[in-house]
C-alpha cells in the first residue's frame, strides 16, 4: 500500500499515476465509480485478485466514520486484501489530504480505532512536497526542452508548479493574460482554483482565500478545505465556520463535512449535526445524512435520531429508513429494524435487504437471510445472488445454489458485462468439484481461464493433479496449468508441479523443469530446486541452491543453508533417505547429470 500525503496542488494524484507507469500490462486498475460511495470500495477490495490496482483517492473519507459511517469495514477489507497470500500481489495506491492525522482524530474516536485509521495511513504514506528540491530544479532545468509543460514548471518552479504539471502539453490558458480573465469571469473553477494557489503561494492569504471561495461557490469541491483553512489562518476561524454552514444548507455535503469537523473540535456538537442535518435536507447526497445519524447516535441521541430520519424518508429519501434500521439494530431492537429494512427495500433502496440479511447471518438466523436475500434478488439486486449462493451452499442445499451460481455465470458469459466477475465462474467449478463431477467443473474452470482468470490454473491443476492418481494419462495437461498458475504468482504450484513430475516422470523430469524455470528468471524455482534436491538426499548439491536462493533474498533459504552447514561441519549424517527404492537412487544420478 502507498499512500501520498501532501497539501491541496502538490501533485499528490499526478504523483500516483506516475509511479503506476512501472506496473506490467497484465495488471489491472479498479477505482470506485462514484467516489462517495464506500460500499463500491468495500466491494472492490474484497474483489480485489492478484495483480490488480486498487486506487482510492482521498482515502480518509472512507476510513473515517464521521465521514463514513462503516469506515471499520473499509478497515478489515483493506487489511484483507493486503495480507490475504492467496490474492497476492495487489497494490493499493491513493492519497491524503495533509490534514487527515488531525481528522482521523476527530468526532469521538475511540483510541483503538483511531490507532487503526492512523496505522494504515503512516506505515504507508509518502509525503509529496509541492515545491522542488535543489536537485529537482537542476533536472527540470536539463529536461525543460524536451515538454512544454517542464518549460513552464521551471519558469514557475518558485510557484503553482505541480498544477502546470498535471495539465495537457498545450501552454496553460493561465499565461494567456486574456485567456484568463475571461475564464476567470465566466466562474471557471480550474482557472479560479488556479488563482488562489498562486496567490497563496505568493503569500497573498487574504486574496487566495478569496479566490478559493469563489471556486468553491461555483462548484469545485476540492477549493472548499484550502479556503475554509486560510480564512481560518487569517483570523477568521469563526468566519470560516460561517461560510463553510450557508454552503451545507445549500446542500453541499463537502462544506458540512468540512464544517462539523471544524464544529467538533471545538466542542460544538450540536452545531455539527445541525449542519449535517441541513446538508442532508437541502441536498441530494446521502453522505451528510448518514453522518448526522452517526453523531446523533454517538452522542446518546439515538432515539431523535431514528425519528428524524423516518421524517426524512416521509419526504422520499429510502436510504433514511435504511440508516434508521441501522441505529435501531445497534440499540438491540432487532424487530424494528427489520421493518425498517424491509420498507427501505420496498421504497427501492435494494442495498436494505441484502444489510438485512448479512445482520441475519451474522446472528446464525440463515433461514430468514434467505428470505431477504431473495427479495433483494426478486426486485432487481445484482449484488445479492452470490451471497445468497454462499449461504445456500454453507445451508447443505447445493441444487439451489447451483442454479443460482449458474445463472450468474451465464451473466457474467454476456459481452455487454463491462466488468465481468470471473470468481463467479469458479464458484460453478467448485460447487460440481465438490459434487463430484470433475469434467463439468473443468469446463467452467477452463472458460473463466480463457477469459483471464489466472486463479482458475490452480484448480484447474488440482483436478488434473486427481485424475493422474486415478490412473488417467494427463500429467503433462496438470504440469501445464500448475505453470501457468506459478507464472501468476501461486507459489504453492511450484510444488505441485515438482511432486506430479517426481511421481510420474522420476526426479530427472522435476529437475529439468525447476531448470527451465530457473533460466526464464523464476527466482522463486531456485529455492524449490533446493528443497527437491535436498528431499531427494542430495543434500550437498542442496545447499548450494539455497545459497543461491539467500543471494537472492530468500530468508528461508538462508536458514536453511545454515542448517545445512551446521550439519556437514559436525559431521552428522544429511542424507535424507531418498522416497521409494532403488529407482530413487537412479533418479539422483539422473538428476546430478542434469545439474
Amino acid at each position: 500500500m502507498v499512500v501520498a500525503r501532501g497539501p491541496q496542488a502538490a501533485g499528490k494524484t499526478r504523483s500516483c499515476w506516475e509511479a503506476l507507469r512501472g506496473i506490467p500490462a497484465d495488471w489491472r486498475l479498479w477505482h470506485p465509480a462514484d467516489p462517495f460511495d464506500g460500499t463500491q470500495v468495500v466491494e472492490g477490495l474484497a474483489q480485489a485478485g492478484p495483480r490488480t490496482v486498487v486506487w482510492l483517492d482521498r482515502v480518509e473519507r472512507y476510513l473515517d466514520p464521521v465521514q463514513y459511517r462503516d469506515a471499520g469495514t473499509v478497515q478489515a477489507e483493506l487489511r484483507n486484501a493486503l495480507h490475504d497470500a492467496r490474492r497476492a500481489p495487489v497494490l493499493v495506491i491513493g492519497t491524503v489530504s495533509a490534514a487527515a492525522g488531525v481528522l482521523t482524530r476527530s468526532g469521538g474516536l475511540t483510541p483503538a480505532a483511531d490507532t487503526v485509521v492512523r496505522t494504515l495511513i503512516e506505515d504507508a504514506v509518502v509525503d509529496v512536497s509541492p515545491k522542488f528540491t535543489k536537485t529537482e530544479l537542476m533536472r527540470l532545468a536539463d529536461l525543460a526542452d524536451l515538454d512544454d509543460r517542464l518549460a513552464i514548471a521551471r519558469d514557475h518552479a518558485r510557484s503553482a508548479v505541480p498544477k502546470f504539471l498535471a495539465t495537457s502539453r498545450k501552454v496553460h490558458p493561465i499565461l494567456a493574460q486574456k485567456s484568463f480573465h475571461t475564464a476567470v469571469e465566466q466562474g471557471d473553477t480550474d482557472t479560479l482554483f488556479m488563482g488562489g494557489t498562486l496567490l497563496r503561494q505568493s503569500g497573498r492569504l487574504e486574496e487566495a482565500a478569496t479566490w478559493y471561495q469563489r471556486a468553491a461557490e461555483a462548484g469545485d469541491s476540492q477549493a472548499i478545505e484550502p479556503a475554509a483553512a486560510l480564512l481560518t489562518e487569517n483570523g477568521e476561524s469563526q468566519g470560516a465556520i460561517s461560510w463553510l454552514q450557508s454552503l451545507a444548507e445549500a446542500g453541499d455535503p463537502d462544506a458540512a463535512v468540512a464544517a462539523a469537523r471544524r464544529l467538533l473540535a471545538t466542542g460544538r456538537d450540536a452545531e455539527a449535526i445541525r449542519t449535517y442535518q441541513h446538508a442532508a435536507l437541502a441536498g441530494d447526497s446521502n453522505r451528510a445524512l448518514r453522518a448526522a445519524a452517526a453523531l446523533m447516535r454517538r452522542s446518546g441521541r439515538t432515539q431523535e435520531a431514528v425519528r428524524w430520519l423516518r421524517t426524512c424518508a416521509e419526504r422520499g429519501n429510502p436510504v433514511a429508513l435504511q440508516e434508521a434500521a441501522h441505529l435501531l439494530w445497534e440499540m438491540g431492537d432487532r424487530t424494528r429494524a427489520l421493518k425498517f429494512y424491509t420498507d427501505a427495500g420496498s421504497a427501492g433502496e435494494l442495498a436494505a435487504w441484502r444489510d438485512a440479511a448479512e445482520r441475519l447471518q451474522s446472528l446464525g438466523r440463515g433461514d430468514e437471510a434467505v428470505i431477504m436475500y431473495r427479495a433483494a434478488v426478486r426486485h432487481g439486486d445484482r449484488q445479492s445472488g452470490l451471497p445468497l449462493a454462499d449461504l445456500l451452499v454453507e445451508q447443505g442445499r447445493l441444487q439451489e445454489a447451483l442454479e443460482i451460481y449458474l445463472e450468474e455465470a451465464e451473466k457474467q458469459k454476456d459481452p455487454e458485462e463491462q466488468s465481468p466477475d470471473l470468481t463467479v465462474l469458479r464458484r460453478v467449478a467448485n460447487l460440481y468439484r465438490f459434487t463430484e463431477q470433475p469434467d463439468k467443473a473443468l469446463a467452467w474452470l477452463y472458460e473463466a481461464a480463457d477469459r483471464g482468470d489466472v486463479a482458475a490454473f490452480m484448480q484447474i491443476g488440482l483436478i488434473l493433479r486427481d485424475k493422474c492418481d486415478q490412473g488417467e494419462a494427463c500429467v503433462d495437461e496438470a504440469v501445464e496449468a500448475f505453470t501457468r498458475a506459478a507464472a501468476a504468482g501461486e507459489w504453492h504450484a511450484y510444488r505441485e508441479s515438482v511432486w506430479l513430475l517426481r511421481k510420474y516422470r522420476g526426479l530427472k523430469a522435476a529437475v529439468e523443469w525447476l531448470h527451465r524455470r530457473i533460466e526464464g528468471k523464476d527466482r522463486r524455482a531456485v529455492r524449490e530446486m533446493a528443497d527437491l534436491l535436498r528431499e531427494a538426499g542430495m543434500v550437498e548439491e542442496a545447499l548450494t541452491w539455497y545459497l543461491r536462493a539467500a543471494e537472492q533474498g530468500s530468508e528461508y533459504a538462508a536458514k536453511y543453508a545454515l542448517r545445512l552447514q551446521a550439519q556437514l561441519l559436525s559431521g552428522k549424517d544429511t542424507q535424507v533417505p531418498p522416497e521409494g527404492s532403488g529407482s530413487a537412487a537412479t533418479g539422483a544420478t539422473e538428476a546430478t547429470e542434469v545439474l
